[in-house]
């Protein structure tokens, strides 16, 4: 018995010495936000201020296997907008040797991942909309997903066309369980990023589509949409201008079906250590009970400006400054309107 245990001892020892996998790769980043942000709606005759400190904290680990294919995945620990303890860890991505990436499990839209976002003032702690201003807040609001899925990212300089990049990504749920609020069941996404010159300026579009469908609702439309972009960079400056339009399905504890559109336009100028940013949103929605008729929409107007310094490496120091309006099915919210301010720095890592 001795011996049959020595035996197999040697054979367990043998196998796991032969078969011991050494740890992946893994990087730690993060920053601390720490500033004073103050906010001044039209519903009240004094603004309020408050001091504001965010941290964050990501984790990514990768490895190459021996036929040249990286795979990585990630994990948030601290989540800056609630400083909270976080586990949001993202779904797996293979990059292969010519340069072009799959990502598995969670991975999210091609129509947004080719969201070229304009410029905007930069700031914490702004005044926020009401949850009932179903406007969007920007041109991306048509992209949903199914965890199980994938995105394909080509690699560079596609097709043979200098600066052309293309993505295709679906979502496939069939067994999603039907409720009255709705579950996504299949969606896709398509979108194209092209960058090229003109002169001395350099002039980036994107676009991208999406659609998807749902199930267990009295839907009479499911989702679908898409956008453009147009940037221009000329030495600093950089100016750009969006467009966005669709209908979206929500599924929260007070479904609707949305009609959608937003507008985004933005400039940014480089001069050394400072970076000055402005931004106009303008952006409308319906919120309709599903299968109702349309409802009067609700709109958002924002006007932003920041100026950012670099004070040292990995520090950041930002004065931001944007004014607002909200409606809710055509009447002014002044709880929504209004003016706010942030002063602070970043320290990142």
């Amino acid at each position: 018995m001795k011996k049959e245990l020595l035996i197999a001892s040697a054979l367990v020892g043998s196998v796991g010495l032969a078969g011991v996998a050494e740890a992946a790769s893994m990087s730690l980043s993060g920053s601390q936000k720490i500033g004073i942000a103050g906010t001044d709606s039209d519903a009240t005759t004094t603004g309020t201020k408050a001091s504001l400190i965010q941290s964050n904290l990501s984790g990514s680990v990768s490895e190459t296997t021996d036929s040249g294919i990286k795979l990585s995945t990630g994990f948030t620990v601290l989540n800056e907008s609630t400083g909270a303890a976080s586990n949001n860890a993202s779904g797996l991505t293979l990059t292969f040797t010519d340069g072009s990436k799959l990502d598995l499990i969670s991975a999210g839209n091609a129509s947004g991942s080719h969201d070229v976002a304009p410029p905007a003032g930069g700031l914490e702690g702004a005044l926020s909309y009401s949850s009932v201003n179903n406007a969007p807040g920007g041109i991306d609001f048509v992209g949903s997903s199914d965890g199980v899925g994938f995105e394909y990212h080509s690699v560079a300089d596609a097709m043979g066309i200098t600066g052309f990049k293309w993505g295709l990504s679906a979502s496939f749920n069939d067994e999603a369980a039907a409720s009255s609020a709705g579950a996504i069941d299949t969606g896709y996404g398509v979108g194209v990023t092209y960058v090229t010159s003109a002169g001395d300026t350099s002039v980036t579009v994107g676009a991208g589509y999406s659609a998807a469908e749902y199930v267990g609702t009295s839907l009479s439309k499911d989702e679908n949409g898409g956008h453009a972009v147009v940037s221009a960079t000329t030495g600093n400056l950089t100016v750009a201008a969006a467009y966005g339009t669709g209908d979206t399905v929500g599924t929260t504890t007070t479904p609707t079906q949305n009609d959608m559109d937003a507008t985004e336009m933005g400039a940014k100028y480089v001069s050394g250590d400072i970076t000055f940013n402005v931004g106009y949103l303008s952006s409308s929605g319906t919120d309709n009970s599903y299968g109702a008729s349309v409802a009067t929409k609700d709109e958002k107007k924002q006007t932003s400006a920041s100026v950012d310094y670099v004070i040292a490496s990995g520090v950041t120091g930002t004065i931001g400054y944007r004014d607002q309006e909200g409606k809710n099915e055509g009447t002014v919210t002044t709880n929504d309107s209004g003016s706010s301010w942030y002063i602070g720095a970043t320290i990142s890592f």
